[in-house]
């Protein structure tokens, strides 16, 4: 059984090791959702990519560093932007994109890992998800400034985590279902407090009142 498949990397090397690379983070994925993180051993993974344990072992310290590699393959792949014509398009866009995922078996398993991970002293695999997604929507921000949207200085990382934390604590904490109107609120929202005011009403058109 395939979990959700890693389409569009955001970087990867070519030829057969790429082929081998995508088959490891899927096997990764598959195992975690599967049977959880504890069953994702390097020889479990060895076995459902069709490689031998001694090619996991050549690139990987230890089984940790797979999966981070795996998830991280995975922020690459789930909310790669697409620049439209207007920041809020692209803002509800991702906040689609994000919310898909999320409600993918993908979804709980990657909150597991990252509690798991967080436990582990000196594990950067948090700051390096959340710098990998900011890299993938550098573009839609350059776009929103270039169109007198958003700020030059505007701060995207604030932007960003109370844009995406609704989605997380509504589907997760809340344990509530999210709608159309649900994002088209966040986007409004987050519009009117980052965006220039005309550049925000023309952006979200006859949603705002």
């Amino acid at each position: 059984m395939s979990t959700l498949p890693l389409n569009e990397p955001s970087k990867r090397p070519g030829g057969r090791t790429a082929a081998v690379t995508s088959r490891i983070h899927q096997a990764i994925l598959d195992v975690i959702v599967e049977e959880g993180i504890e069953a994702c051993t390097f020889s479990k993974v060895a076995e459902r990519a069709g490689v031998e344990r001694s090619t996991l072992y050549r690139r990987y310290p230890d089984r940790w560093d797979a999966i981070i590699g795996a998830w991280l393959e995975v922020a690459g792949a789930e909310v790669k932007p697409t620049v439209g014509d207007s920041f809020a398009a692209d803002l509800r866009s991702i906040l689609t994109r994000l919310l898909i995922a999320l409600e993918s078996p993908l979804g709980p398993a990657l909150l597991s890992v990252v509690a798991e991970l967080r436990r582990r002293e000196g594990n950067d695999f948090s700051r390096a998800f959340f710098d990998r997604r900011m890299e993938q929507l550098a573009p839609i921000f350059d776009a929103a400034i270039e169109r007198g949207e958003l700020a030059p200085d505007v701060d995207r990382e604030l932007l960003f985590s109370l844009a995406a934390g609704p989605v997380y604590f509504r589907l997760f904490v809340a344990g509530r279902r999210i709608d159309d109107d649900f994002i088209d609120s966040i986007v409004q929202s987050i519009c009117l407090t980052f965006g220039r005011c005309e550049a925000a009403k023309v952006s979200l058109g006859s949603r705002i009142p």
